[in-house]
């Protein structure tokens, strides 16, 4: 039997472990990227977009791009990292070019690095691609009243998520926070391509502490799930500051189990990193 490569939508943005992870995904062969979108995050949702388009171009890809929007007016990381005039973001909005890819293809996966803003509106605005979409990944997680910070500006959105069919998997941020880019790996990895360089570079201005690797760890999620260990539940999250903690997860036996990461083996990660790049 020939096998079938997984079908991928990536909704992220463009911090550093979001650029890292978007350059990854696009050595890879191991499955088909059919289109992007951009939510809010360390960059504001356009420019991110546009400097997912710059990189693309650069890779010799043009997938379809669209951005989502913004919840606030200033993301201390908006810089033009990539650019390109051979090709442009998408007009139509995020949560559209999301339902158009799930519409098409019929079993796609998603892989989720910011809020879930887009994907809750493409749910809401067209309900029949949720039999169309296998499995999201998503960064976030905190459970007992610990908070993901992609979770707080959109809880609902979350919720909506988590009360679908779809099988999640969720990677909490006080996991995917640990494994960090060191030197040595930075200089293993630099040369070997200029825009893994450009991106190295940018990682090379910020502090040990601050070369966090959260997207490229979702990514292996995706591809190897066996490597972690996971707790099963239905979740809930707190959507009201009379609940508890805005963006905290609750175990609830009233909806689906859901996958949450409780452990990985960091080195078999850094394997997977550097092989990867």
């Amino acid at each position: 039997m020939d096998y079938e490569k997984p079908f991928i939508f990536i909704d992220t943005n463009f911090g550093l472990d979001e650029a890292l992870m978007i350059k990854m995904a696009f050595n890879s062969f191991d499955f088909e990227i059919l289109g992007m979108s951009t939510s809010d995050g360390k960059m504001n949702p356009v420019l991110a977009a546009e400097n997912i388009v710059g990189l693309s171009t650069e890779e010799g890809l043009f997938l379809p791009v669209a951005a989502g929007k913004p919840f606030s007016d200033y993301q201390h990381l908006d810089k033009e990292i990539f650019s390109t005039t051979k090709d442009y973001i998408e007009t139509i909005s995020a949560y559209e070019n999301i339902i158009d890819k799930a519409e098409d293809c019929g079993r796609l996966d998603i892989i989720a690095t910011s809020g879930l803003t887009n994907i809750a509106k493409a749910l809401e605005e067209a309900p029949e691609i949720e039999d169309y979409i296998s499995h999201i990944f998503i960064l976030g997680g905190e459970t007992d009243e610990e908070v993901s910070g992609t979770f707080i500006e959109d809880p609902e959105a979350v919720d909506k998520i988590l009360n679908t069919s779809i099988d999640l998997f969720l990677l909490p941020l006080g996991i995917a926070n640990e494994p960090l880019l060191s030197d040595d790996m930075i200089v293993k990895l630099y040369g070997k391509d200029k825009n893994l360089d450009t991106i190295l570079d940018e990682f090379k201005n910020e502090p040990l502490e601050n070369r966090l690797l959260k997207a490229p760890l979702l990514l292996y999620l995706t591809q190897a799930p066996e490597a972690f260990i996971f707790e099963e539940s239905g979740f809930g999250v707190i959507t009201s500051d009379l609940e508890g903690e805005v963006g905290s997860l609750y175990r609830t036996n009233s909806r689906k189990k859901n996958y949450r990461v409780t452990r990985v083996n960091e080195e078999v990660f850094y394997d997977f990193l550097l092989g990867s790049l």
